[in-house]
């Protein structure tokens, strides 16, 4: 790439890595002890509660059976069909053959009426908001008190999103929600001690969710809005054995609950009972507060910041071991949450660099196993299509302060968080940041001086070839991801056929991308890259739209009328 200022050409020339051509080398509620104020929850005034499920009750000693029900003497959940059906009733034998036959033909009608995109393409995924662009940038962070404060202007314009996580901030197109700005949280604080209960068993979700669409309605004022909406509870987790460090406060509450109650229980027990009651009040607290909000808001894309995690931090322990896989005992606990990415409509994972991994491969692989977790969770764990990931980062390996100098990712690092994100199929990426980052002239000028020499450039390069591929290789109905996630290709604009041009106005964005991709680079695009389509669209190059079928097709009416015919013609034979 060229570049008209001597700042921006010792970043971009070498940002490729080196596996393309043009790549260089980078230098159901709970009823629990105060539950719901002793009201069981579908009892309460609100209607959406009132619902026939099973309380929780004691349930001996209170181990979890696998169809989620407590043993012992715990109430079960079963269902009761109104007319029971005989193992003696049989059909005739007449309509025992023709049933065959006919359903082995319903069989098939049914699965060519439902013959879409081929097996071996991509699960559809959302299509993007905003700017309808498939990888979105967003920067989170408070740094609109840099001019008012230090007379230091950023120009934020490469963003497609940029949002405050300040709490006087409304209505914008990023919403964060802390613990203390959605409901009534329960967790416990080092100083105060327990907060709304503490732990979820001991709060009230009808208390909560009454207050939730308050809340909701003030940080987004208008209902049609679109919006990502992050919901940042990070104090417990809803796994029971994730509560470990300092977290293993909630599970030590849990037990004196349970021990309070049942004072000559074992520890075996009164610990079984414990995680019972947690993880069931835990699940349906979250779950409620998601249906919630996404009733109060629905185009609001909603979902929990740090879900899913990996676990993958032991570089620490491994470093020249390292292969950053995430645990497997820690992706079946993923599993174990599929009620949560079942309702979930984004989501938010972490990729945050500690300074150890400046610079290193392992730095890469961190990145990229988190990365790809999320795409499998959103992609196994959600009916009808992939759930959209926006992955969050920050420019720095940690928080500037007073005493520390604000340390920008590296020129290897942004490729192996923006680059990597964008290549594996990720919806987008945030940039998050807190106060610290304004605190002084000096930050704020480092902040400016870092975005536009290295973070700005790397960005258009990165969101505009995500862009141009998608327009190219699948029709604007798609995004581009890596066909092997563990190979190192990144959606880069080569450098002979592509410019950034600066801006000419502190109104416009930073840089613009000017240049086409030759049929050398759609070649190299096809071969290392494929479409996952949009809802709605299907076929290698996402040309084909499901909402009219060809005519004449299995799923048409014409092909549906020929399989009928042909069900009713084998019925009259067999009769």
């Amino acid at each position: 790439m060229v570049f008209s200022n001597r700042a921006t050409q010792k970043v971009l020339p070498h940002l490729a890595p080196c596996r393309l051509p043009w790549s260089r080398p980078p230098s159901d509620l709970l009823k629990g002890p105060r539950w719901a104020k002793g009201v069981g929850p579908w009892e309460g005034k609100l209607g959406r509660l009132r619902r026939p499920v099973c309380g929780l009750r004691d349930s001996g000693l209170g181990a979890l059976s696998a169809s989620g029900h407590g043993g012992g003497s715990g109430r079960r959940c079963e269902q009761v069909l109104s007319q029971p059906f005989s193992l003696q009733q049989e059909p005739p034998m007449m309509w025992a053959a023709a049933g065959t036959a006919l359903a082995l033909t319903l069989t098939l009608l049914v699965s060519l009426a439902s013959a879409g995109p081929r097996s071996d393409e991509p699960k559809p995924t959302a299509p993007p908001i905003f700017t309808r662009r498939p990888f979105l940038v967003a920067w989170n962070a408070p740094t609109q008190d840099c001019e008012p404060r230090f007379k230091v202007p950023l120009n934020l314009g490469i963003f497609d999103v940029e949002a405050s996580p300040n709490e006087g901030f409304v209505n914008q197109s990023l919403t964060i929600f802390y613990r203390d700005r959605l409901g009534y949280y329960p967790y416990h604080d080092s100083h105060l001690g327990p907060v709304h209960g503490g732990v979820p068993q001991n709060s009230s979700l009808i208390d909560h969710l009454e207050r939730l669409p308050e809340v909701v309605r003030h940080y987004i004022r208008s209902p049609d809005r679109e919006g990502l909406a992050v919901i940042d509870w990070e104090d417990w987790r809803p796994v029971w054995i994730r509560n470990w460090q300092s977290k293993d406060v909630y599970r030590k509450v849990s037990r004196q609950l349970v021990s309070s109650r049942h004072p000559t229980w074992s520890p075996e027990q009164v610990g079984k009972q414990a995680q019972y009651e947690f993880e069931f009040a835990a699940r349906q607290f979250m779950l409620e507060t998601l249906r919630w909000a996404k009733e109060t808001r629905p185009r609001q894309l909603w979902g929990f910041y740090l879900f899913p995690d990996c676990y993958n931090h032991d570089y620490v322990q491994n470093w020249s071991s390292y292969t950053g896989r995430c645990p497997d005992v820690e992706v079946s606990r993923n599993d174990q949450l599929a009620w949560l990415w079942a309702e979930s409509s984004a989501l938010y994972p972490s990729i945050y660099l500690d300074p150890m991994l400046k610079s290193s491969s392992n730095c890469r692989k961190f990145v990229r196993s988190r990365v790809e977790e999320a795409l499998r969770v959103a992609r196994e764990h959600h009916a009808g299509y992939s759930l959209p990931v926006f992955v969050y980062t920050r420019p720095t390996y940690t928080r500037p302060t007073y005493t520390q100098s604000f340390i920008g990712l590296s020129e290897m690092d942004l490729i192996s968080t923006i680059g990597e994100s964008a290549a594996l199929g990720a919806a987008g990426i945030i940039f998050w940041g807190d106060t610290d980052y304004t605190k002084s002239p000096e930050t704020c000028q480092k902040i400016k001086e870092y975005v536009e020499r290295h973070l700005a450039p790397y960005l258009v390069n990165v969101s505009e070839a995500a862009f141009r591929c998608s327009e190219d290789l699948c029709h604007g109905h798609g995004r581009c991801q890596r066909r092997q996630p563990g190979s190192n290709t990144f959606l880069h604009l080569n450098p002979r056929n592509f410019r950034l041009r600066p801006s000419q106005s502190p109104k416009e964005p930073l840089f613009r991308a000017e240049g086409e991709f030759s049929q050398s680079d759609l070649a190299q695009l096809r071969d290392h890259f494929r479409c996952q389509c949009y809802l709605g669209w299907h076929g290698e190059s996402c040309q084909h739209s499901r909402k009219a079928p060809n005519r004449g097709s299995p799923g048409g009416p014409s092909g549906l009328a020929a399989l009928l015919a042909l069900a009713l013609l084998i019925l009259h034979q067999v009769q």
